[in-house]
């Protein structure tokens, strides 16, 4: 018997039937109060919203760090980046040694052994150099800029501009560089429909790392009547024009899933809180309320994020959850779904047996992060933090926090419960001791501790 394309297609589909699609698709500095499930009202964010209600809503969800790089390392990884000694941005220091360590194993590495196709779309933000590039890192297929920052709105006759923070007009296809025009959200949406499509008769992984809503705050020329006319300020409307160009990206991924690709499972969260505050970490106008502080804070507005885990007939849709969950946790759960092997030392959990009800109980006893002199733990209702005050400088000492009675910290209850503080600092300091020292340093205007000492350059 002849084995036809379309026969050969169908016993690799039911080969793979069982293997679900995964999908992660992160936003950059998405401000937790902007989107309209979280009460976000100057712009409509349907497609958002709706993805929320698909599946179930984490309402505590937290990323490792409140910093995009380590932040992405953790999701990577399944380990806070603190164990590796990838703390800070990577955009000092000897190229070599800038970015993921080449000793971690990524997601795309475990999804990749287990059969699927693997892709990153849009901001990798891991180092530059050849040997930590997203293709030396298990990802098949790359489409994106390396660096941390880029412009949305690309024109081909451009001179590219590298720096270790920010480029400008140098998208890669592979290790190619790109001579483009168009708007990057709309441009990684085409190549993400593209992967899905050419991959239907397998399983794939699919990063899809927009750079919206993060500096710089471009407005595309279709969608500026979409801007409230009562939003004045410069800033804000750009912000507000990336989040519906993201909304509008998400609308098109999620209705190709639903016509046909349903057996995907999809997290949708943001790398860290929104950058409200002027001058430091790409100050975007992102708005965190009821959360209290910034990007770049370990206060809840730098690490708490919008946070929905989606799997058509799986996973409930239109259930929130509200114990905590944390980006660490996406690598565990997909190697669960996908009966791929967990790597040794992976700190997140499978979130499956949680969030479908199947298992009671918090997913995690604690959690907790360091970013340079900050650092806090989260055990149960409890939070112990000490932040930084970006504007003034200071450092603000240990203070404790109920969140179910006070989401915004604004009730220090340290001196009433000093006991708690003494047993949580000393938790704090018991995960604190399996991590390492920081492999660099920031710049001043990320990490105002660590001064550089050189800008990292490439020639294009």
């Amino acid at each position: 018997m002849k084995l036809t394309l379309a026969s050969f297609t169908l016993l690799c589909c039911s080969l793979f039937a069982t293997q679900p699609n995964v999908l992660v698709i992160i936003a950059d500095d998405l401000g937790y109060a902007d989107i309209g499930v979280h009460g976000g009202k100057q712009v409509p964010t349907p497609h958002i919203d709706a993805l929320a209600a698909s599946g179930v809503r984490c309402t505590n969800g937290y990323v490792s760090a409140p910093y995009c790089s380590p932040s992405r390392a953790g999701f990577l990884t399944g380990k806070a980046a603190t164990r590796f000694g990838h703390e800070f941005n990577p955009h000092v220091g000897d190229e070599a040694k800038l970015g993921l360590p080449l000793d971690q194993r990524t997601i795309a590495n475990v999804m990749h052994d287990a059969g699927y196709a693997t892709a990153l779309i849009g901001k990798w933000h891991q180092g530059f150099d050849e040997a930590h590039h997203p293709q030396s890192r298990g990802f098949d297929d790359y489409f994106g800029f390396l660096v941390g920052g880029h412009n949305f709105l690309l024109h081909k006759d451009a001179e590219p501009e590298f720096g270790s923070a920010h480029s400008h007009d140098m998208i890669y296809r592979g290790r190619e560089l790109q001579h483009l025009d168009g708007y990057t959200t709309d441009l990684f949406t085409d190549e993400a429909l593209g992967f899905i499509s050419r991959h239907a008769a397998k399983p794939w992984f699919l990063y899809l790392a927009y750079n919206a809503v993060h500096t710089p705050l471009e407005i595309a020329e279709k969608l500026k009547s979409r801007i409230p006319a009562s939003v004045t300020d410069e800033n804000r409307r750009g912000y507000l024009s990336l989040l519906l160009g993201l909304d509008d990206a998400i609308g098109r991924i999620t209705a190709e899933l639903q016509a046909n690709h349903p057996n995907t499972l999809v997290f949708f969260f943001s790398d860290n809180g929104g950058s409200g505050r002027k001058p430091f970490f790409a100050y975007n106008t992102g708005m965190n309320t009821p959360l209290r502080g910034d990007k770049g804070q370990t206060l809840e507005g730098g690490i708490r994020v919008p946070f929905f885990v989606s799997w058509p007939g799986k996973l409930p849709a239109g259930k929130t959850y509200d114990p905590a969950v944390s980006a660490l946790d996406v690598l565990p759960t997909a190697c669960a779904a996908s009966e791929a092997k967990l790597p040794e030392g992976v700190e997140g959990i499978n979130l499956l047996p949680h969030l479908n009800g199947e298992k009671a109980g918090a997913p995690h006893d604690l959690l907790a992060w360091r970013f340079g002199p900050q650092k806090a733990i989260r055990r149960g209702k409890w939070k112990l933090v000490d932040y930084r005050d970006m504007e003034a400088k200071t450092q603000s000492g240990w203070r404790l926090y109920d969140l179910e009675a006070d989401i915004g910290e604004t009730r220090d209850l340290a001196a009433k419960k000093p006991e708690l503080v003494a047993e949580l600092s000393n938790a704090w300091n018991d995960w604190n001791a399996r991590n390492m020292a920081p492999k660099w340093h920031g710049s001043p205007n990320e990490d105002p501790t660590a001064p550089a000492k050189g800008v990292a350059k490439k020639k294009k």
